[in-house]
């Protein structure tokens, strides 16, 4: 493949788990909305990794140090950097029951709501910089 397909790889599953976090969130499955929210800015910021260096991204599913590595953290407004904050632990924490029912009451309806749309306007934003 290609530098330009890779990064179309990226950039669209980034999208696909955008569209799955709405399902989610319409469903009410509020936990794997935000690991969706979480998956889709972490393919986000892979395609934007590849789409700078033209290399293989890093093998992270940490938010915050692929913004370093892209050095997306020097672009971000704080609010974006904020959403980063609330969605790198939905990464892990759904992975492991002991966290489920912790993680699980913090993700109300209003609160998906509106990390959607955080997530939405930032996957956005990296969307548009692979332009």
């Amino acid at each position: 493949m290609t530098q330009i397909e890779i990064v179309e790889f990226w950039a669209n599953k980034a999208k696909e788990e955008l569209v799955s976090a709405q399902i989610m969130l319409d469903a009410g499955r509020y936990l794997y909305m935000g690991f969706m929210c979480q998956q889709s800015i972490e393919k986000a910021m892979k395609a934007y990794f590849i789409f700078l260096y033209d290399e293989i991204h890093p093998q992270t599913h940490s938010l915050n140090a692929l913004a370093k590595k892209t050095k997306l953290d020097e672009k971000m407004q704080d609010s974006q950097k904020e959403t980063l904050k609330k969605l790198d632990p939905l990464y892990i924490n759904t992975r492991y029951e002991d966290y489920k029912n912790d993680v699980s009451s913090l993700l109300t309806a209003e609160y998906c709501k509106v990390l959607f749309k955080e997530t939405e306007d930032l996957c956005l934003w990296i969307m548009e910089l692979l332009k």
